[in-house]
């Protein structure tokens, strides 16, 4: 599979507020495991704050088709998703101490 950091842009903010008002009580793993294939599947999300109506994720997926189709169901909320390509080693130069005890939380 391969990598992508995926820009989600919410097609407004009451987009954004209903999108988290659907995932209210579901935990984070909960969520992820909503968003995982055979072909695609999300490996962590970051969603921005206050009025910016980007998220992103990072996905691991066969192609860009993969996870638009995993996200088929919340096309409502998003724009067209805009992807990038990476390597496993440009996303752990940019790992946080939180994004790197989640991702060996999900390892073990």
């Amino acid at each position: 599979m391969n990598n992508y950091i995926v820009t989600h842009k919410f097609r407004s903010l009451e987009m954004k507020e209903a999108f988290a008002k659907a995932g209210e009580g579901m935990s984070d793993e909960d969520q992820i495991k909503g968003m995982t294939g055979d072909s695609a599947a999300c490996q962590m999300s970051w969603p921005t704050p206050g009025d910016s109506l980007a998220m992103f994720c990072y996905w691991k997926a066969n192609s860009p088709d993969d996870v638009n189709q995993m996200l088929a169901d919340y096309d409502e909320f998003f724009e067209p998703h805009q992807f990038e390509s990476v390597s496993y080693t440009h996303l752990r130069a940019h790992e946080t101490k939180a994004n790197l005890v989640c991702r060996l939380l999900r390892e073990k």
